[in-house]
């Protein structure tokens, strides 16, 4: 796994709104959630993911979250017991262990799933081999993985005035960016295209690919919970230099992506003139976008 701790940044109110509940609704009858009686959930974090599919599961279901950091495994207990205090304490634990050694037993569990979890892994077939070891045969497998190009290629309100070279040269500096990760080890931010692959390889069956169906959309007066919560994460990165605005670590993969030290400045100025562009259209009213995004849900079964 990558040594990186996955950050706080990352887990803010935003995040609970990934999702429409009617969607998982149909995912759960899709995959015959209800008749599961057990649910690992591997990379858990604070538990969003476990948190909406525990309901869909047969009643008096087992669920297990392993996390590698002590933090969560502290923190999600409490948040699930404040959704769920009807549900015994013996069904639900929450446990530390890395991805690719998980502390659970071989062929134990119904459905074993990750959200956003591959994605950092330096070698993520290790990561699904070692979520086989722990599914039992004939259970399901469900890996939630993005392609996080489409991100920086989505257009809004501003892009038509923008110039074709100005375009390009953003999405080098982002294709620059995922070079340089993979290069250190720290992942593949466009893993959701692999995984359909990487399930055949491994030789599941009934592998079949889903798309989420929310988007992130913007639009004036921007006063909807998403767009709030939205809005106040990318400021936070922003006021923290934690993501995009985390210039040395920028500066370090961009050269271990192949860039030119002499064009980082231009490169990572421009990306942020987008921001305070985008910042200053906010201001006016006159920023809006579908806000896509590509979100994969892949699935199987383990023979």
């Amino acid at each position: 796994m990558s040594s990186e701790p996955h950050s706080a940044e990352w887990f803010g109110e935003q995040r609970d709104y990934w999702w429409n509940r009617d969607f998982l609704q149909l995912m759960a009858a899709r995959w015959q959630l209800s008749a599961a009686g057990s649910l690992a959930d591997i990379g858990c974090g604070l538990g969003h993911w476990s948190r909406l599919l525990y309901p869909l599961l047969r009643p008096g279901a087992r669920l297990v979250g392993v996390d590698r950091e002590p933090r969560w495994i502290a923190e999600a207990p409490v948040l699930f017991r404040r959704v769920f205090p009807e549900v015994p304490p013996d069904l639900i634990s929450f446990q530390t262990g890395a991805a690719t050694q998980l502390p659970l037993q071989d062929n134990t569990f119904d459905v074993v799933t990750c959200q956003t979890l591959l994605m950092h892994l330096p070698d993520p077939v290790a990561g699904l081999r070692e979520m086989l070891r722990i599914l039992r045969p004939g259970g399901l497998l469900v890996c939630v993985e993005p392609n996080n190009f489409w991100n920086y290629v989505a257009c809004t309100s501003l892009t038509e005035a923008e110039s074709v070279e100005t375009l390009v040269r953003r999405f080098e500096f982002w294709l620059r960016q995922h070079r340089g990760r993979l290069a250190v080890g720290r992942g593949n931010h466009s893993l959701g295209d692999l995984l359909p692959g990487y399930f055949a390889e491994l030789g599941l069956s009934d592998i079949r690919v889903y798309q989420n169906d929310r988007p992130a959309p913007l639009f004036p007066p921007y006063a909807s919970s998403d767009q709030k919560a939205l809005l106040q994460q990318e400021r936070q990165w922003e006021a923290c230099a934690t993501g995009p605005w985390d210039k040395p670590d920028m500066r370090q993969l961009w050269l271990k992506g192949g860039g030119v030290e002499a064009n980082f400045e231009s490169a990572f100025d421009d990306i942020h003139g987008k921001y305070r562009a985008e910042q200053k259209a906010l201001k006016e009213g006159s920023l809006h976008a579908s806000g896509g995004s590509i979100n994969y849900l892949v699935s199987a079964r383990k023979p």
